[in-house]
């Protein structure tokens, strides 16, 4: 009996054992995959602190990149403000020289301005001599065709007298213009060379065409000695409106005579 009893107390212990190894052994497992478990967050953990620490070094890098890049900045920066300070001040000094430039190429043009102006006046001045010249030799050889002429004529003696006392009025009106050029050589600038332009028209008027005011004079009417272009009185003798366009003076074709201006 006590045998029977032992046994049984053993074969309890025993299934209390197996029991409890059974138990532990799903503890342990337990363990394991806790530890497993672990041990992959360990490794996860780990491969998140390498990344971080690659990111670290990155930025790290990174950071010291742009240290530099922020001196270099700064030392550009410097550079540019006192190169800017060189041009500003080279700048103030191109503009004063510039300024001076100016003054200089103002005055250079009122020079040559005032020499133009005085060029133009002497231009004008000896082409008004030229057409006095010419108003002279105009009047010589109108007083010589004059005086040939009347020869000739039955009427010569007081269209002499007469042609005598238009050159005298000729000659005084030249003197006038002489007396006028001689005063407008004195003058300067804008009304000189004006009243020279005003004064060489009046002359070339003079030696155009007192009908067609366009060409030169070129023939004389001896019954009045008045003189025309040579179109406009071979159209009044074509249409037979043989009278002077000036006066009114009835004349024929052998009245008219060609002379030279």
């Amino acid at each position: 009996m006590q045998l029977v009893s032992e046994s049984v107390k053993t074969k309890q212990a025993h299934s209390f054992l197996l029991s409890e190894k059974q138990a532990l052994a799903r503890q342990l497992k337990q363990v394991n995959s806790s530890i497993e478990s672990v041990k992959m967050r360990i490794g996860q953990s780990e491969e998140q602190i390498k990344v971080c620490l690659t990111d670290a070094v990155k930025f790290t890098q990174e950071d010291r990149h742009f240290m530099i890049c922020l001196e270099t900045a700064k030392w550009e920066l410097a550079d540019a403000e006192k190169e800017f300070k060189w041009l500003k001040s080279a700048a103030a000094s191109s503009e004063k020289d510039y300024e001076q430039l100016q003054r200089k190429v103002d005055e250079f043009q009122m020079k040559l301005d005032k020499e133009q102006i005085w060029v133009s006046v002497a231009g004008t001045l000896t082409e008004m001599k030229c057409w006095s010249n010419i108003a002279l030799l105009f009047i010589a050889y109108h007083s010589i065709m004059c005086a040939g002429i009347s020869s000739r004529d039955s009427r010569g003696t007081g269209c002499y007298n007469g042609q005598q006392s238009q050159r005298k009025k000729l000659e005084e009106e030249l003197d006038e213009l002489n007396s006028k050029v001689a005063e407008l050589s004195s003058e300067t600038g804008e009304t000189a060379i004006q009243k020279l332009q005003d004064e060489i028209k009046n002359c070339k008027n003079i030696l155009k065409c007192g009908v067609c005011f366009d060409r030169p004079k070129e023939v004389v009417i001896v019954k009045c000695y008045h003189l025309f272009c040579n179109p406009c009185i071979q159209r009044n003798l074509e249409i037979r409106h043989r009278k002077c366009p000036g006066c009114g003076t009835a004349f024929g074709q052998n009245d008219v005579r060609f002379v030279k201006i």
